[in-house]
């Protein structure tokens, strides 16, 4: 399989995956005039916990799906990793509902069970879905695929536009709907969607149910529990600093929930990095596995690198010279926050370049190589935030973020050259990236108060970018 291969494939989801995320995405803003920081910072908590508990949900299946696909039989592997999830997902769905009341009033929401009820049935639906995802993904079919998240996207926005708009302002009072809580309302507004969805795709996911599948799949359980470590500890790296920031600032709760939500709409603004990398993953995952053993694969991940360093530096550069023009899409009140992005982005920016290095313990099947470097990380976090957090607020978060992802990818990079040596241009990728910030920092530093100048070197940037990323293509032309 060819780079174009993995371009197509990328520019399919990630053109399909950008349009619909920036769709969902403008919720954020939305969600800076409809409702108090408060309840933004709430929002964030409870959504940090529900990103974790997809991970121990989800079990790893989804790689496990691609990685087997190759050499078993097609049908066979998804009753197999579907059977694992169904599964999975009773148990721990049993256990979030019976301990509700305990589990709610632990976190600090007395009488609030509706919460874990409603973010229980939206992880169930969710993600028996997503094997039947992932398939539509292996077998290219990317319109169907494209078409689904489209439609959970406008469902989600729509009800989100409905109930907080109509409902929660009492605009529209029905009494079958008389809640007047904004948090209910938005986690209604996720189960809706995902709920119908799941209704399409549950005949096929019923019919696949078995318990001798389930018995059948030991190797992909051994195979993908590293897995749910790693995804566990990566989610800890990921959205930790939400519940930490919460408890850790020196404020009362009520304060502290509103420095959250400064800290996740402006968070959230990161999304263009964000975007790009989960496209690249979309298309990468499958396009590398598939490339694993062919004797051309190792130089073509180097390539892969390098382009994926280019296209992500252009997104950084852009981004933090046009943050002050980016942060007038939210509430003037979330502005103060806007000095986290830079820092975002490039923490960012090292995690796709992780995502690119993990290859090698996913191939060679040494996925508790890959669990121990998500432990390091997720040890950074937790000790970082704990430590900066009362020192720099927010801030120490953004910090903490970026020093974690460089630090995972060096252990990546230094430890896969033992066990699947890939010959990435460490002097031209760290270069360019070091230059591409020096470039944004520099260049905002002296132009901050010029909207357009800042915009004619985000333009100049771009036109060399562009110009470099031709000629490395020209370089490597040959090998293609």
């Amino acid at each position: 399989m060819s780079l174009q291969s993995l371009a197509k494939q990328t520019l399919i989801y990630g053109a399909s995956t950008i349009i619909l995320r920036m769709a969902s995405w403008m919720l954020t803003p939305y969600y800076s005039y409809a409702i108090t920081q408060q309840a933004n910072g709430q929002v964030a908590f409870f959504m940090s916990i529900v990103a974790f508990l997809n991970i121990i949900y989800m079990f790893g299946m989804e790689t496990s799906y691609f990685r087997f696909i190759k050499s078993e039989n097609q049908n066979q592997v998804f009753q197999k990793t579907e059977s694992i999830v169904f599964f999975n997902s009773i148990l721990w769905s049993l256990l979030l509902v019976l301990f509700a009341k305990p589990l709610i009033a632990w976190l600090g929401y007395s009488d609030k069970e509706i919460y874990v009820y409603l973010l229980t049935l939206t992880l169930f639906f969710e993600n028996l879905c997503n094997i039947p995802f992932a398939q539509l993904r292996q077998e290219n079919k990317a319109l169907k695929f494209v078409s689904f998240k489209a439609l959970y996207i406008i469902l989600n926005i729509s009800l989100n536009l409905i109930l907080l708009s109509y409902f929660y302002k009492n605009k529209i009072v029905l009494p079958v709907l008389n809640i007047h809580d904004p948090i209910e309302l938005i986690f209604w507004a996720n189960l809706i969607p995902w709920f119908l969805v799941f209704l399409y795709f549950s005949p096929q996911i019923f019919s696949s149910l078995s318990w001798s599948a389930l018995k059948d799949g030991k190797e992909m359980l051994n195979y993908s529990w590293p897995l749910l470590l790693v995804g566990a500890a990566g989610m800890v790296n990921e959205v930790i600093d939400r519940p930490l920031l919460r408890n850790l600032l020196p404020g009362t709760q009520i304060e502290n929930e509103i420095q959250l939500g400064i800290y996740n709409i402006n968070y959230k603004l990161a999304i263009i990095m964000t975007l790009a990398i989960q496209a690249f993953r979309m298309g990468a995952e499958p396009y590398f596995f598939k490339l694993a053993h062919e004797k051309s694969s190792t130089k073509m991940y180097a390539i892969v690198m390098d382009f994926f360093v280019i296209v992500c530096s252009m997104i950084l550069v852009i981004t933090s010279l046009n943050r002050d023009i980016i942060a007038m899409i939210n509430n003037s009140t979330y502005k103060e926050g806007i000095q986290i992005l830079p820092i975002l982005l490039l923490a960012n920016l090292f995690l796709g370049m992780y995502y690119n290095t993990s290859i090698w313990y996913k191939a060679t099947n040494n996925t508790m190589k890959g669990a121990y470097i998500s432990l390091v990380g997720a040890v950074i976090t937790i000790a970082l935030n704990w430590i900066l957090i009362p020192k720099m607020g927010y801030m120490g978060s953004a910090w903490t973020t970026l020093i974690c992802y460089f630090a995972m990818l060096v252990i990546s990079l230094i430890w896969g050259r033992k066990y699947y040596p890939i010959p990435y241009h460490y002097a031209y990728n760290f270069l360019w990236i070091g230059l591409s910030t020096v470039y944004s920092l520099g260049a905002y530093f002296l132009f901050q108060e010029n909207m357009w100048a800042l915009i004619g070197l985000s333009f100049v940037y771009l036109f060399i970018a562009c110009y470099y990323a031709y000629k490395r293509f020209g370089d490597i032309r040959g090998f293609l």
